[in-house]
Protein backbone atom coordinates (compact mmCIF):
# COMPACT_ATOMS: atom_id res chain seq x y z
CA UNK A 1 0.00 0.00 0.00
CA UNK A 2 2.84 2.35 0.86
CA UNK A 3 4.38 1.68 -2.54
CA UNK A 4 1.17 2.69 -4.31
CA UNK A 5 0.95 5.91 -2.25
CA UNK A 6 4.55 6.72 -3.16
CA UNK A 7 3.80 5.96 -6.82
CA UNK A 8 0.76 8.27 -6.86
CA UNK A 9 2.78 11.03 -5.23
CA UNK A 10 5.65 10.91 -7.71
CA UNK A 11 4.07 9.56 -10.91
CA UNK A 12 3.31 12.93 -12.52
CA UNK A 13 6.77 14.26 -11.80
CA UNK A 14 8.46 11.13 -13.16
CA UNK A 15 6.40 11.05 -16.38
CA UNK A 16 6.97 14.76 -17.03
CA UNK A 17 10.72 14.35 -16.44
CA UNK A 18 10.91 11.39 -18.81
CA UNK A 19 9.01 13.19 -21.57
CA UNK A 20 11.13 16.32 -21.21
CA UNK A 21 14.34 14.27 -21.16
CA UNK A 22 13.23 12.44 -24.31
CA UNK A 23 13.15 15.64 -26.31
CA UNK A 24 16.13 17.25 -24.62
CA UNK A 25 18.23 14.14 -25.29
CA UNK A 26 16.82 13.43 -28.74
CA UNK A 27 20.30 13.98 -30.09
CA UNK A 28 21.11 10.64 -28.44
CA UNK A 29 17.98 8.77 -29.44
CA UNK A 30 17.91 5.27 -30.78
CA UNK A 31 17.85 4.30 -34.44
CA UNK A 32 18.39 1.52 -36.95
CA UNK A 33 19.16 -1.90 -35.42
CA UNK A 34 20.12 -0.87 -31.88
CA UNK A 35 17.79 -2.15 -29.18
CA UNK A 36 17.57 -3.10 -25.52
CA UNK A 37 18.87 -6.60 -24.79
CA UNK A 38 16.23 -8.26 -22.62
CA UNK A 39 16.76 -10.75 -19.82
CA UNK A 40 14.38 -13.75 -19.87
CA UNK A 41 13.85 -13.33 -16.12
CA UNK A 42 10.72 -11.48 -14.96
CA UNK A 43 10.65 -9.01 -12.06
CA UNK A 44 7.41 -9.96 -10.30
CA UNK A 45 5.38 -7.05 -8.84
CA UNK A 46 7.78 -4.50 -10.26
CA UNK A 47 6.47 -1.26 -11.77
CA UNK A 48 8.89 0.72 -13.91
CA UNK A 49 9.10 3.74 -16.19
CA UNK A 50 11.79 3.46 -18.84
CA UNK A 51 13.38 5.78 -21.37
CA UNK A 52 15.68 4.28 -24.02
CA UNK A 53 17.35 6.09 -26.88
CA UNK A 54 20.30 5.99 -29.28
CA UNK A 55 21.93 7.82 -32.16
CA UNK A 56 24.14 7.14 -35.17
CA UNK A 57 27.34 9.06 -36.01
CA UNK A 58 28.80 9.20 -39.50
CA UNK A 59 30.54 11.59 -41.89
CA UNK A 60 27.87 10.84 -44.50
CA UNK A 61 24.66 12.89 -44.00
CA UNK A 62 22.53 9.89 -45.06
CA UNK A 63 23.82 7.87 -42.08
CA UNK A 64 24.43 10.59 -39.46
CA UNK A 65 22.01 11.44 -36.65
CA UNK A 66 19.45 8.68 -37.24
CA UNK A 67 17.49 8.31 -34.02
CA UNK A 68 14.75 6.43 -32.18
CA UNK A 69 13.44 6.89 -28.65
CA UNK A 70 11.01 4.85 -26.59
CA UNK A 71 9.06 5.75 -23.45
CA UNK A 72 7.80 2.63 -21.67
CA UNK A 73 5.61 1.61 -18.71
CA UNK A 74 6.31 -1.96 -17.53
CA UNK A 75 4.65 -4.17 -14.88
CA UNK A 76 5.55 -7.65 -13.59
CA UNK A 77 2.01 -9.04 -13.29
CA UNK A 78 2.90 -12.65 -12.37
CA UNK A 79 6.12 -14.50 -11.41
CA UNK A 80 6.46 -15.51 -15.09
CA UNK A 81 4.83 -12.68 -17.09
CA UNK A 82 5.88 -9.05 -17.58
CA UNK A 83 3.84 -6.67 -19.77
CA UNK A 84 4.54 -3.20 -21.09
CA UNK A 85 3.09 -0.38 -23.16
CA UNK A 86 5.27 2.16 -24.95
CA UNK A 87 5.42 5.05 -27.39
CA UNK A 88 8.22 5.03 -29.97
CA UNK A 89 9.75 8.10 -31.57
CA UNK A 90 12.02 8.14 -34.60
CA UNK A 91 14.13 10.54 -36.64
CA UNK A 92 15.65 9.88 -40.07
CA UNK A 93 18.86 11.79 -40.95
CA UNK A 94 17.96 15.38 -41.83
CA UNK A 95 14.39 15.12 -40.53
CA UNK A 96 12.73 15.93 -37.22
CA UNK A 97 11.76 13.62 -34.36
CA UNK A 98 8.21 12.23 -34.63
CA UNK A 99 5.95 9.66 -32.99
CA UNK A 100 5.93 6.53 -35.17
CA UNK A 101 4.12 3.83 -33.17
CA UNK A 102 2.43 2.65 -29.98
CA UNK A 103 3.47 -0.79 -28.75
CA UNK A 104 2.16 -3.49 -26.43
CA UNK A 105 4.58 -6.20 -25.35
CA UNK A 106 4.72 -9.29 -23.18
CA UNK A 107 7.72 -11.26 -21.89
CA UNK A 108 7.30 -14.79 -20.55
CA UNK A 109 9.84 -16.65 -18.39
CA UNK A 110 9.73 -20.39 -19.10
CA UNK A 111 11.89 -21.68 -16.22
CA UNK A 112 12.99 -20.50 -12.80
CA UNK A 113 16.22 -18.51 -12.88
CA UNK A 114 19.13 -20.91 -12.32
CA UNK A 115 16.91 -24.01 -12.37
CA UNK A 116 18.54 -25.30 -15.56
CA UNK A 117 21.79 -24.70 -17.41
CA UNK A 118 20.18 -21.88 -19.41
CA UNK A 119 17.47 -19.35 -18.52
CA UNK A 120 14.91 -19.13 -21.34
CA UNK A 121 12.13 -16.67 -22.13
CA UNK A 122 10.20 -15.21 -25.03
CA UNK A 123 9.16 -11.70 -26.07
CA UNK A 124 6.09 -10.95 -28.21
CA UNK A 125 5.18 -7.39 -29.24
CA UNK A 126 2.76 -5.64 -31.56
CA UNK A 127 3.37 -2.13 -32.89
CA UNK A 128 0.45 0.06 -33.97
CA UNK A 129 1.81 2.52 -36.51
CA UNK A 130 0.86 6.18 -36.11
CA UNK A 131 1.98 6.93 -39.68
CA UNK A 132 -0.70 6.62 -42.36
CA UNK A 133 1.70 5.20 -44.96
CA UNK A 134 3.34 2.64 -42.62
CA UNK A 135 2.09 -0.85 -41.73
CA UNK A 136 1.76 -2.21 -38.22
CA UNK A 137 4.39 -4.75 -37.17
CA UNK A 138 4.85 -7.70 -34.86
CA UNK A 139 8.02 -8.80 -33.10
CA UNK A 140 9.10 -12.15 -31.69
CA UNK A 141 12.35 -12.90 -29.84
CA UNK A 142 13.80 -15.83 -27.94
CA UNK A 143 15.58 -14.60 -24.79
CA UNK A 144 18.52 -16.59 -23.40
CA UNK A 145 20.75 -15.95 -20.39
CA UNK A 146 23.58 -17.82 -18.65
CA UNK A 147 25.50 -16.80 -15.53
CA UNK A 148 29.04 -18.13 -15.23
CA UNK A 149 30.85 -16.97 -12.12
CA UNK A 150 30.68 -13.15 -12.20
CA UNK A 151 29.83 -13.07 -15.90
CA UNK A 152 26.28 -12.74 -17.26
CA UNK A 153 25.75 -13.64 -20.94
CA UNK A 154 22.47 -12.55 -22.53
CA UNK A 155 21.32 -13.25 -26.09
CA UNK A 156 18.18 -12.16 -27.98
CA UNK A 157 17.40 -13.77 -31.35
CA UNK A 158 14.26 -13.01 -33.33
CA UNK A 159 12.48 -11.13 -36.06
CA UNK A 160 10.13 -8.26 -36.84
CA UNK A 161 7.46 -8.56 -39.55
CA UNK A 162 5.17 -5.94 -41.09
CA UNK A 163 1.53 -6.96 -40.96
CA UNK A 164 -1.42 -5.59 -42.95
CA UNK A 165 -5.07 -6.25 -43.54
CA UNK A 166 -4.23 -8.30 -46.63
CA UNK A 167 -1.47 -10.88 -47.07
CA UNK A 168 0.16 -8.95 -49.92
CA UNK A 169 0.63 -5.95 -47.62
CA UNK A 170 2.77 -7.93 -45.19
CA UNK A 171 6.54 -7.76 -45.48
CA UNK A 172 9.24 -10.37 -45.01
CA UNK A 173 10.76 -10.98 -41.60
CA UNK A 174 13.66 -8.75 -40.56
CA UNK A 175 15.99 -10.79 -38.33
CA UNK A 176 18.08 -9.56 -35.41
CA UNK A 177 20.83 -10.96 -33.19
CA UNK A 178 21.78 -9.17 -29.94
CA UNK A 179 24.46 -10.25 -27.46
CA UNK A 180 25.77 -8.83 -24.19
CA UNK A 181 28.43 -10.22 -21.84
CA UNK A 182 28.98 -8.20 -18.68
CA UNK A 183 31.05 -8.54 -15.51
CA UNK A 184 29.02 -8.11 -12.32
CA UNK A 185 31.60 -6.05 -10.42
CA UNK A 186 28.86 -4.75 -8.11
CA UNK A 187 25.23 -3.62 -8.46
CA UNK A 188 26.33 -0.10 -9.40
CA UNK A 189 28.83 -0.86 -12.16
CA UNK A 190 28.83 -3.84 -14.54
CA UNK A 191 31.04 -3.31 -17.61
CA UNK A 192 30.86 -5.54 -20.66
CA UNK A 193 30.81 -5.90 -24.42
CA UNK A 194 27.86 -5.94 -26.79
CA UNK A 195 26.95 -7.02 -30.32
CA UNK A 196 23.96 -5.48 -32.08
CA UNK A 197 23.15 -6.98 -35.49
CA UNK A 198 20.25 -6.28 -37.82
CA UNK A 199 20.58 -9.25 -40.16
CA UNK A 200 17.97 -7.99 -42.62
CA UNK A 201 15.59 -10.18 -44.59
CA UNK A 202 16.09 -13.71 -45.92
CA UNK A 203 17.88 -12.62 -49.09
CA UNK A 204 20.42 -10.66 -46.99
CA UNK A 205 21.35 -13.52 -44.67
CA UNK A 206 24.98 -14.49 -45.24
CA UNK A 207 25.88 -11.11 -46.77
CA UNK A 208 27.48 -9.22 -43.87
CA UNK A 209 27.96 -5.94 -45.74
CA UNK A 210 24.24 -5.78 -46.56
CA UNK A 211 23.46 -5.97 -42.83
CA UNK A 212 23.95 -3.54 -39.92
CA UNK A 213 26.51 -4.82 -37.42
CA UNK A 214 27.77 -2.93 -34.37
CA UNK A 215 30.24 -3.96 -31.67
CA UNK A 216 31.47 -2.10 -28.61
CA UNK A 217 31.68 -1.60 -24.83
CA UNK A 218 28.64 -1.26 -22.61
CA UNK A 219 27.93 -0.70 -18.93
CA UNK A 220 24.95 -1.66 -16.76
CA UNK A 221 24.18 -0.68 -13.18
CA UNK A 222 21.87 0.69 -10.52
CA UNK A 223 21.92 4.08 -8.77
CA UNK A 224 20.04 5.70 -5.89
CA UNK A 225 18.07 2.55 -5.05
CA UNK A 226 15.38 2.87 -7.73
CA UNK A 227 17.27 3.94 -10.84
CA UNK A 228 18.79 1.49 -13.35
CA UNK A 229 20.89 2.44 -16.34
CA UNK A 230 22.41 0.91 -19.48
CA UNK A 231 24.81 2.65 -21.85
CA UNK A 232 26.84 1.55 -24.86
CA UNK A 233 29.06 2.98 -27.58
CA UNK A 234 29.55 0.91 -30.72
CA UNK A 235 31.61 0.85 -33.88
CA UNK A 236 29.91 -0.03 -37.14
CA UNK A 237 31.59 -3.13 -38.62
CA UNK A 238 29.70 -3.48 -41.91
CA UNK A 239 29.30 -1.28 -44.98
CA UNK A 240 25.70 -0.22 -44.38
CA UNK A 241 26.24 0.50 -40.68
CA UNK A 242 27.11 4.02 -39.56
CA UNK A 243 30.67 4.73 -38.43
CA UNK A 244 29.57 4.54 -34.77
CA UNK A 245 26.48 4.68 -32.58
CA UNK A 246 25.46 5.13 -28.95
CA UNK A 247 22.64 3.75 -26.82
CA UNK A 248 21.29 4.88 -23.44
CA UNK A 249 18.53 3.51 -21.25
CA UNK A 250 17.34 4.86 -17.88
CA UNK A 251 14.72 3.03 -15.81
CA UNK A 252 12.92 4.08 -12.61
CA UNK A 253 11.63 0.98 -10.79
CA UNK A 254 9.66 0.20 -7.65
CA UNK A 255 7.92 -2.85 -6.18
CA UNK A 256 4.37 -3.09 -4.88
Amino acid sequence: MHAFQLLNKNLRVIICALIVSLFISSENCEAFGLDEIYSPNVEYREFSLELSNARSYDASPVKNNAQVGELTVEIGVTPRLQVEASSEYSKDPGNSLQLISQEIEGRYQFVESGEYWLDIGMLLAYDFSTQGNTLNSMECKVLLQKDSGKLTNTTNIGFTRNVGLFTEQSGNQDYVFLWNTRYRYNIYFQPGIEIQSDLGQVHQLGYINEQEHYFGPSVYGKLFGHLKYQAGYYLGISNVASRSASRLMVEYEMHY
